[in-house]
């Protein structure tokens, strides 16, 4: 009763003053209409109203948010009826009231009322009912942005099961009246509403939306779990298979693969959570080499080709081949094309071919082929596969070299003090400048030779060398067409003596003698050889620098039979000694007649 009568004396009391001096809630504007807070002389009317600048934020996390209107009162502009905000979105909205004596709203209270509902994976969750009220007091104009029953005249039953908070022109107004802006600027209201559902949505996180994936076999990743607790499921739009996923230890995020084939767009998403699809491109159809580029030189020997490889399905991956010619530098064939089958890693969509061999100065051409069948129109749009179908790669120039003697070989062929020594190499073409020279301070022996390369081959010989240490060295001359790095090849040798055993008989005694290898002091080799008798040793003997040497002792036997064994005995490391000798020795009236 008290509030009908307060409320009668307020319309009384408005009624006259409208009637006698058509003062206005904000004030009264005879010539001039202010719109979005600005002046716009280019309208004349004598409307009482109010602007508002407002704005929703749907702050919740997880959860779509859908506002609609459900009533209102007293109001020139209610916005958009019905309203639809994902997480994260703001909308705004220009309202404005009416406070006109005719409409019958002078005085009156002003307002919006909203029906907020908050929708989880598509069905309604929480709501709430949202009212913007503006309405006059003994202290003046106010407004209220409510959702209870805070107001004196008209009350909210409904619960409210969101949170919402607003700000009136930078000021707390929710379920809080604060005084309304009385200028001509329009006021700021921002609602905020979010429900309770915090949980970490899932959702997929790679690979992105519209990017291009480099192999067949992906890892998808994502975050995030089920309401209800129960396994994420993977499914696709390009097979009808599912796929599950495992977690990432220590984190909160999942993992799982899958196959997608080559030169096709595709969506993969969370089964039963909506707007969860991802949709990117397949790789790029086809097999290339990347390991080795199209004009690169290569050493020779063992090498291997690698790259990538994109099919319809693993099977084709598997079947893709890999060709290769060789050729010499004047373009004839120095070996036949062949294919190979290499290894491949569905996995990571990679392809290797180990155990190849590359000869100098050859060019190799490689090629690859793959199985597989354009699934898109859409694959010449798609980023080009790394790498080359077809290459070109060549190897060096032959670098010279000494294959005869070998390295630290002790040469022999006589058991006089000189010898011939044949010595040989390859070299790619040209003339080849071979010098042998004593490497011992002992020696003074040189010989130069130049001789040419025919078929990739060389080959000179040195007479009369010396016995001891040799040093032959073999380079190319400056008139060489394809010079190769190493340019130059060099081996030390022993020139030694076979390592022979004679028996000479003086008078009726037997003495041993022969020749091993030479005593060289500056590279402190000290050769012997040992005088054994059914592997008793009788004694030792040592070589001269000449190689040559002699028993001390002298031998008798007049009768029986006996096997002597002569071991040839090196003290390096570099130099080895030669097999043992044998001699079958039976004794006589005019000493030992020994036989090999």
């Amino acid at each position: 009763m008290i509030i009908s009568k307060i409320r009668l004396l307020f319309m009384l009391f408005f009624i006259a003053m409208v009637y006698f001096t058509d003062a206005s809630a904000i004030e009264l504007i005879s010539n001039d209409t202010i719109s979005n807070g600005k002046y716009d002389e280019s309208k004349k009317r004598s409307n009482l109203y109010a602007d508002y600048n407002l704005t929703f934020e749907n702050d919740s996390k997880n959860d779509d948010l859908q506002i609609k209107i459900s009533d209102y009162s007293c109001m020139y502009n209610i916005g958009n009826n019905d309203i639809y905000l994902k997480p994260g979105e703001k909308h705004q909205e220009h309202l404005r009231d009416n406070n006109g004596f005719f409409q019958g709203c002078s005085g009156e209270n002003k307002f919006v009322t909203w029906k907020a509902t908050t929708y989880k994976e598509g069905n309604a969750y929480k709501s709430c009912t949202v009212r913007l009220e503006t309405y006059f007091s003994i202290t003046g104009w106010n407004t209220i942005v409510e959702t209870d029953d805070s107001s004196l005249f008209n009350s909210i039953s409904d619960t409210c099961y969101l949170a919402v908070t607003a700000m009136c022109d930078g000021v707390n107004c929710g379920n809080k009246s604060v005084s309304s802006n009385t200028s001509y600027n329009p006021s700021n209201i921002v609602i905020t509403i979010k429900d309770d559902n915090n949980s970490e949505r899932p959702q997929i996180t790679s690979p992105k939306p519209n990017s291009t994936v480099e192999n067949n076999f992906i890892t998808f990743l994502g975050k995030g779990a089920m309401e209800n607790g129960s396994s994420i499921i993977i499914k696709t739009s390009f097979n009808p298979y599912i796929y599950s996923v495992k977690a990432i230890e220590g984190t909160e995020n999942w993992e799982g693969q899958l196959w997608i084939d080559c030169g096709i767009t595709g969506t993969i998403y969370i089964d039963g959570v909506e707007n969860s699809d991802v949709s990117f491109n397949g790789p790029s159809c086809g097999a290339t080499i990347t390991s080795i580029q199209d004009g690169q030189i290569i050493p020779a020997g063992k090498y291997s080709l690698s790259g990538i490889v994109n099919s319809d399905t693993a099977d084709d991956d598997r079947r893709m081949q890999v060709q290769i010619t060789g050729y010499q530098n004047d373009g004839t064939i120095y070996s036949p094309t062949k294919s190979y089958t290499p290894n491949v890693d569905t996995g990571t969509g990679k392809w290797n071919l180990e155990g190849l061999e590359a000869v100098c100065f050859i060019h190799y051409k490689a090629s690859v082929s793959s199985n597989f069948e354009l699934q898109s129109t859409n694959q010449s749009l798609l980023p080009q596969i790394s790498g080359k179908k077809e290459i070109s790669y060549s190897t060096s120039p032959c670098p010279i070299e000494l294959t005869e003697p070998k390295n630290h070989e002790v040469v022999s062929s006589t058991t006089v003090n000189e010898q011939n020594i044949f010595i040989g190499g390859k070299a790619t073409d040209g003339t080849i400048i071979v010098n042998v020279k004593s490497a011992d301070y002992q020696g003074n022996f040189e010989q130069s030779f130049r001789e040419n390369v025919v078929d990739n081959k060389w080959s000179v010989e040195a007479e009369n060398v010396p016995i001891g240490i040799m040093e032959i060295q073999a380079k190319n001359s400056e008139s060489t067409e394809f010079p190769s790095k190493n340019d130059n090849a060099e081996v030390i040798i022993l020139s030694s003596k076979i390592f022979s055993v004679e028996a000479n008989n003086i008078n009726v005694f037997t003495k041993f003698s022969g020749t091993s290898m030479p005593e060289v002091e500056d590279e402190d080799l000290m050769p012997e050889v040992n005088i054994l008798l059914y592997e008793n040793q009788l004694e030792e003997a040592f070589t001269n620098e000449y190689g040559d040497w002699v028993t001390k002792n002298k031998y008798y036997a007049k009768r029986g039979e006996y096997n002597f064994t002569f071991q040839e005995e090196s003290n390096s490391e570099i130099y080895k000694a030669r097999d043992k000798k044998i001699l079958k020795c039976t004794g006589s009236d005019r000493g030992m007649i020994c036989v090999k």
